[in-house]
């Protein structure tokens, strides 16, 4: 089978008018300037793409972007998905504002490779020591940024000049850039959406992980930006890469898919194309961001901004909260404030939800006019660590011990820090990967529940929580059934549900049960019915244990009585005893099973109740039938007592009612 060319996204960026859509037309043949308006007016407005097969094995899409600073929004979602940059800069005019933002943008969204085109040498004449003085001034200006070490082409859109240099450096650049894995949900930010005559609804993105199938049956989900449209699945009816048909599409390629069932209108720049559980909607993300140096005022809580992740973007407040400390720092008590310069953790609260992902590059943008010093409107940018951070107040060093871990880089460390923030509630595999990026979460999990006191322990298949916060509950459900019983002596022991809400607030059921089970199997509490009534060893009132002195008075009255009992005001009245207290100790005696309850007033005693059972089986088996006549005289009880006893028989499947007659039943 021959093996599938070699797909990556290439990236323009630059001033205005320094010549990317001329270079993009030059090395592909593509004019990317598509609309009217940008024919008109000789600028990029909207996203451009071509297709370029470099060589044999070796096939790219260029994404062409705007440069002029009121599109840089347009460029962050151009820029979002790209492996490496051409950084195109005029010979003539050097490095730019927006050649700077470009740089910044690049850099935020996580860009390291990048060659950079000296555009328009054929301005300059032919003149070599002019070219080799802007080739000059283009590095020096570029010293500090990602592009520092780039190698510099002179070329000419216009003469081709260079132009062959440019391909053959950016074909070394490839070679040395890993290849995306195809691994996870897949990841479709799209840029792009229009409608063809014939084939209806178009989009376009860059894929940003996982694999796109058109084949498969599983339909891709849609996750749109606001709140005013619902997620929904959407059918996949072709997909293109670079103008030609494929059914399976990998990260890192430049995708266009026709969608069934879905108008234009329905969809936007912005809206995430997904499966499984990677992506939702959030309106409060926690991300990691740099404040780049020189841009704007610090960032304090409340800062108002310019948010754009993926190919969304919406507007926000930034609330920081942790900054990453640097040499000569002094401790603060006051709000944590993020300087120009530095970077740290921040809680973004977006006021439109927008779909998100662990890892999701992260650009904000000021509102104020750009200046010289600013070097456009782009202040900062970074990913997102925590893309379902938990709400309520007081919550801040909960949230800054999370994010300084998922900031780390040790996949171990993440999910315990995830597993001990989900407390008491516990938390699931699916949300693990969510929030840490990590496909494989069961076998990152699996060391942290091994050993004595393992760091975790697994609810059912796929549920987690910390194994000291179960250990801490054994200790809750056991002080709480020594509560109870000291408050109800006379009970048999706390029924389970009484116990699982005696735990606390916010206990996930399985995570209660896990406590309660320990302590069962340890020893420390035990099951005295069926019910899963629970007690301490020695405690409450059990079948064989001794009885207190007032509720055996009660039960030897009743077992004298044999098939004769006493209604419960008998036994008041033959003990002494208020109605309250006999009703408790008759209760606590049916709990022991000593009394069987036939109705509120009736109960017989074990033996008693036992020798009727008996005498009732031997009565079928040689009668056939028994009626309530028949009953009396067995038992010498009254009519009164004698019909609920017969239905009593019934609920227990020894007889089955026939007209006024009884037939052996299912348990006769």
């Amino acid at each position: 089978m021959a093996k599938a060319p070699r797909s990556l996204v290439l990236g323009t960026a630059g001033h205005i008018d320094h010549g990317k859509t001329s270079l993009v037309r030059a090395l592909t043949g593509t004019d990317t300037d598509r609309l009217p308006e940008e024919k008109r007016r000789g600028i990029t407005i909207e996203l451009g793409f071509a297709p370029w097969a470099i060589k044999s094995g070796l096939e790219a899409s260029i994404v062409d972007v705007p440069g002029h600073e009121n599109f840089v929004r347009t460029m962050v979602a151009g820029a979002g998905g790209i492996d490496a940059v051409i950084l195109v800069v005029s010979a003539e005019d050097g490095v730019m504002p927006q050649t700077r933002e470009h740089i910044n943008v690049c850099r935020l969204l996580g860009v390291r490779h990048g060659v950079v085109a000296l555009s328009k040498i054929d301005r300059l004449e032919g003149d070599e020591e002019a070219i080799e003085l802007a080739a000059d001034d283009v590095r020096e200006a570029l010293e500090g940024t990602i592009f520092e070490e780039s190698v510099i082409v002179p070329c000419s859109a216009h003469t081709k000049d260079g132009l062959d240099t440019l391909k053959s450096t950016l074909v070394k650049l490839i070679e040395k850039i890993p290849r995306r894995g195809t691994k996870g949900d897949p990841i479709l930010p799209l840029d792009r959406v229009f409608s063809i005559r014939g084939h209806g609804t178009v989009v376009t993105g860059t894929l940003m992980r996982g694999v796109v199938d058109v084949g498969k049956e599983t339909p891709l989900r849609l996750e749109p930006v606001g709140s005013d449209r619902d997620s929904r699945a959407l059918r996949t009816r072709a997909a293109q890469v670079r103008g030609g048909a494929q059914d399976r599409i990998g990260a890192g390629s430049r995708i266009a898919l026709n969608l069934g069932g879905v108008d234009t209108k329905e969809l936007s720049r912005g809206d995430v194309l997904t499966a499984g559980d990677a992506v939702s909607r959030q309106s409060v993300v926690h991300a990691w961001l740099q404040h780049l140096p020189t841009h704007g005022a610090p960032w304090k809580s409340g800062s108002s901004l310019q948010v754009c992740i993926g190919t969304a973007h919406t507007t926000g407040k930034l609330d920081p909260l942790f900054v990453e400390p640097v040499e000569g720092d002094t401790a603060s008590e006051g709000d944590v404030v993020i300087e120009s310069g530095r970077e740290g953790l921040v809680r973004l609260r977006l006021e439109a939800p927008i779909p998100v992902w662990r890892g999701a590059r992260v650009v904000v943008r000021a509102f104020s006019d750009p200046s010289e010093d600013h070097q456009g409107r782009t202040i900062g940018g970074g990913e997102v660590l925590d893309p379902e951070p938990s709400q309520g107040r007081g919550q801040r060093p909960r949230w800054i011990a999370l994010g300084r871990a998922l900031h780390g880089d040790d996949p171990r460390a993440q999910l315990s820090a995830l597993i001990v923030d989900a407390g008491t509630m516990g938390i699931d595999e699916k949300a693990l990967s969510r929030r840490s990026g990590l496909d494989d979460v069961r076998s990152a999990v699996d060391p942290l529940l091994k050993g004595k006191k393992p760091f975790a322990t697994r609810l059912g298949k796929d549920r987690y929580v910390e194994d000291s916060a179960v250990r801490a509950l054994i200790d809750t459900a056991i002080s709480a059934v020594d509560k109870f019983h000291g408050a109800q002596p006379l009970k048999t022991g706390m029924p389970r549900p009484a116990l699982e809400a005696a735990l606390g607030k916010r206990i996930a059921a399985d995570v209660a049960g896990e406590a309660i089970d320990r302590a069962i199997g340890r020893g420390a509490l035990r099951a005295v019915d069926e019910a899963g009534t629970l007690a301490r060893p020695g405690k409450g009132l059990s079948a064989q244990g001794e009885l207190p002195p007032r509720m055996k008075n009660v039960f030897d009255l009743y077992e004298a009585a044999g098939n004769k009992p006493p209604t419960l005001k008998v036994v008041g009245e033959t003990l002494g005893m208020p109605a309250a207290e006999v009703l408790e100790l008759v209760s606590g005696l049916q709990r022991t099973g000593r009394l069987v309850r036939v109705t509120a007033d009736l109960s017989f005693s074990k033996q008693s109740h036992e020798t009727l059972l008996e005498g009732v089986r031997a009565h079928l088996q040689s009668e056939g039938t028994i009626d309530v006549q028949a009953l009396k005289a067995m038992t010498g009880l009254s009519r009164k007592f004698a019909v609920p006893l017969m239905e009593h028989f019934d609920q227990l499947q020894i007889t089955v009612r026939k007209g006024d007659e009884r037939i052996p039943g299912p348990r006769a």
